[in-house]
């Protein structure tokens, strides 16, 4: 790790302190050799003042306690019928896995306790099947758990729901996440799983709108019964509320902490609120440009500019932020008396390569020139080139095409750069 990490990991901690976040195991999880590291991040989180609920599935221990049983089990997750017998092998193996989630935690020294909850009531009949004991959540007693972290106790919420009558309900660990979370008013819900959602996504983008999420639903009817209940209990969520859902797996080492101390995660993120913005640069934005241009300059991939410099054309450059924090950037600058301006300065934060970000930069001066009427965008540069013809510039070696003062400049300073430009009538 070096100090600019330490700097990205920092500007998260006052954000979180004080917050409620609520992590959502898979039973799978549990049981796996990542479990232990859940348990450490926990641990971490808990050491920042931020407010952990957990909730876990037991869909893996239903089904293996089901077959040494003998029972055939007519639903594993709380989401379709569960007969009397289901119910009692459910009962048992949910009894048993939040126990041993109890000891787990004990050993990390975080005090928990079990919350009864869910007030829940019969699914009835869905699609004309009687759905039996399985339960719709109603309502989450807020209250009961809010008493336990004032107290600095964790929660755990196992998915078991009863209704007014005290009947025992089977209820899906996904739905019970949300619910919890916009009962509290969480900041965050963890959903996390075995495997790796980005892999089970088709290695899509990292950071999703909740639009995008159900699109993808929808459009994807092979996807796994788990992947697609997370991913609608996550868009849900966040019209309930709760601004940002991460979808994790668990095989990644410190999965917890790399998804929410870093701005692009590990994993896959459904939001509601501003994750990624672009916004003209303002005068607060000098000194940190400053240092995002000299790392460039110092990879050879632009020539050099002073605070001065930066400071005195701040109204040309445009920003990318993600999560708050400028990621990359890009000027316009237009030259008075032509219809001609000039793209420079693009450049992208390693580690933020990949996700489109320069695309989107170049979109932006595209349309600011456009809006300040130049008829020619151009731009000269040296390492560039080939992602800027991607962009829709075109090489062209009419130098007569620049500004005269440009074209002067170009010539001295010896680096060759090639001209490409962009006709934008």
């Amino acid at each position: 790790m070096n100090f600019s990490d330490l700097r990205a990991i920092l500007q998260y901690v006052p954000q979180f302190r004080g917050r409620t976040f609520v992590v959502a195991l898979d039973g799978a999880v549990i049981e796996s050799s990542g479990f232990s590291n859940i348990l450490l991040d926990l641990a971490v989180l808990r050491s920042l003042s931020v407010k952990v609920v957990l909730v876990h599935g037991a869909a893996a221990q239903i089904e293996a306690l089901g077959k040494r049983r003998g029972v055939a089990l007519s639903n594993v997750d709380g989401t379709g019928t569960t007969d009397e017998a289901t119910l009692e092998v459910s009962m048992d193996a949910i009894s048993r896995l939040s126990n041993a989630v109890m000891q787990s935690l004990t050993t990390v020294k975080i005090q928990a306790a079990t919350a009864n909850a869910i007030h829940a009531h019969p699914a009835g009949i869905i699609k004309g099947i009687d759905a039996g004991f399985t339960g719709t959540v109603e309502r989450i007693d807020a209250g009961v758990l809010r008493s336990f972290l004032d107290q600095d106790i964790l929660p755990v919420v196992p998915p078991v729901g009863f209704d007014a009558d005290g009947q025992t309900l089977r209820v899906n660990s996904d739905a019970v996440a949300r619910e919890v979370a916009a009962a509290l008013g969480a900041s965050k819900i963890l959903f996390v799983s075995l495997d790796d959602p980005r892999d089970q996504t088709g290695g899509r983008e990292r950071q999703w709108s909740a639009e995008d999420a159900l699109a993808f639903v929808e459009a994807n009817s092979e996807l796994p019964a788990g992947m697609r209940s997370k991913l609608r209990q996550a868009a849900r969520a966040t019209r309930d509320g709760v601004p940002r859902v991460h979808l994790v797996g668990s095989r990644s080492q410190d999965a917890l902490l790399a998804e929410l101390f870093s701005n692009e995660g590990v994993g896959v993120m459904v939001y509601s609120d501003a994750y990624q913005r672009i916004r003209p640069a303002t005068h607060a934005d000098v000194d940190e440009l400053y240092l995002l241009i000299l790392r460039a300059v110092e990879e050879e991939q632009l020539i050099e500019r002073s605070r001065a410099e930066i400071q005195a054309a701040i109204r040309d450059y445009i920003v990318i932020e993600i999560d708050g924090n400028i990621v990359g950037c890009v000027a316009v600058h237009p030259h008075p008396g032509t219809d001609r301006a000039e793209l420079a300065c693009l450049f992208v934060k390693r580690g933020h390569t990949g996700q489109g970000y320069g695309g989107t930069l170049v979109d932006a001066a595209v349309e600011r020139a456009r809006q300040s009427g130049c008829g020619i965008l151009f731009a000269l540069s040296t390492q560039a080139a080939g992602y800027l013809e991607r962009e829709g510039f075109a090489r062209s070696n009419d130098l007569n095409l620049l500004p005269e003062e440009r074209r002067e400049k170009w010539a001295g300073n010896g680096r060759n750069a090639v001209l490409l430009v962009r006709r934008l009538g």
